[in-house]
């Protein structure tokens, strides 16, 4: 009877194991590069950036919600927002080295726009002006909106996607909506780009930005700039920091790959992931062959970290939902980094 249990709980114990062991998960933060939005012809070098704002016009008041009173703040102009925000895309364009030359008009052409943007011939535009493509901001609206701690439900929901703002008594929510368009020389066609956002602000991160209307008027400023940037950040390939999971173990090997893996030494923490894939507790096995995998992306062998992650999910001892999953999850994510490096052949110089 004695041993019938412990053959039971033995039992149980090997099952409880067999779960647990794939939520030793991990995340780290690599580098990878980002294709842009478009892929601009090959041919284009000098670009221009203009404010335009076909759809709202320079006078509109900017206006702010302070728990749920609209004020109107006759210091901010939005003008002045959307020339920053222009500012800020063409000084990130410039500084990125990926064009040889950079126009900034600002709206100091407006005047060309005014009879409607249907009018415009856009090919002997490109000609006059003498550059190879256009970047219009079209439209540039910001909703902002204060927001106290006694504000009790919104102010929990906001708390349970941004808790690093858990010290604050106050947040700034604000709303942004853009609108770009892009025009190319010997491209009859104009693209449009939509550019929504949402960003918050809690003076306990920000506490310089907040008490007086100056403040907040260089809180505007920044968020406008911030847009521009981010916006940059689509046009030409970037590199971005991004997670990706890899699994953790108490094999002495495996946390000696580990570390390498944290310092970036792919190559010497494959040398030892690739003989622990071979290690008779299968469970390790699979866990190496996973982190194979990552290794394999971090080194560009892409079609190799999909092989990998198809050995590691067939390697596991137990039938795992978990472990399915995540490789199910990874392979998905091979497949699209696949197609953004054919994006990327086409738009490296």
């Amino acid at each position: 009877m004695n041993y019938r249990i412990s053959f039971i709980i033995l039992i149980a114990i090997l099952g409880f194991t067999s779960c647990i062991t794939t939520s030793n998960t991990r995340s780290i933060q690599v580098e990878i590069m980002k294709p842009a939005l478009v892929t601009m012809p090959i041919d284009i070098d000098t670009i221009a950036v203009f404010t335009r704002r076909l759809y709202l016009p320079d006078t509109t008041t900017f206006k702010y919600v302070n728990r749920n009173k609209i004020i109107t703040d006759t210091a901010i102009h939005y003008r002045d927002l959307s020339n920053k925000c222009v500012d800020a895309l063409a000084n990130y364009l410039y500084d990125e080295g990926y064009f040889l030359k950079i126009v900034n008009f600002k709206d100091s052409l407006n005047y060309l726009f005014s009879q409607g943007d249907s009018l415009i011939n856009y090919p002997e535009l490109h000609k006059g002006l003498g550059v190879d493509a256009f970047i219009f901001l079209d439209f540039f609206e910001l909703k902002d909106q204060l927001i106290k701690k006694s504000d009790y439900y919104t102010w929990t929901s906001i708390l349970n996607n941004f808790p690093e703002f858990k010290s604050s008594t106050k947040l700034e929510s604000v709303e942004a909506y853009l609108i770009w368009s892009l025009s190319f020389k010997s491209d009859t066609s104009k693209y449009i780009y939509s550019q929504p956002d949402e960003l918050f602000y809690g003076n306990s991160v920000y506490p310089e930005l907040f008490g007086n209307d100056l403040k907040h008027k260089v809180l505007m400023e920044n968020t406008s700039e911030y847009l521009g940037k981010s916006f940059g950040a689509k046009l030409i390939p970037t590199w971005l920091k991004v997670s990706r999971t890899y699994y953790q173990s108490h094999n002495t090997n495996l946390l000696k790959a580990e570390k390498y893996c944290l310092n970036g030494e792919w190559l010497n923490a494959a040398e030892i992931y690739n003989r622990e894939t071979k290690n008779k507790n299968r469970n390790i096995a699979a866990k190496a062959k996973y982190n194979m995998a990552l290794i394999c992306e971090m080194e560009g062998k892409l079609d190799a970290a999909i092989d990998w992650l198809v050995q590691s999910y067939s390697t596991y001892r137990f039938e795992n939902e978990e472990h399915k999953f995540n490789c199910q999850q990874y392979i998905n994510l091979i497949a699209m980094r696949k197609r953004e490096v054919e994006r990327l052949e086409k738009q490296i110089r």
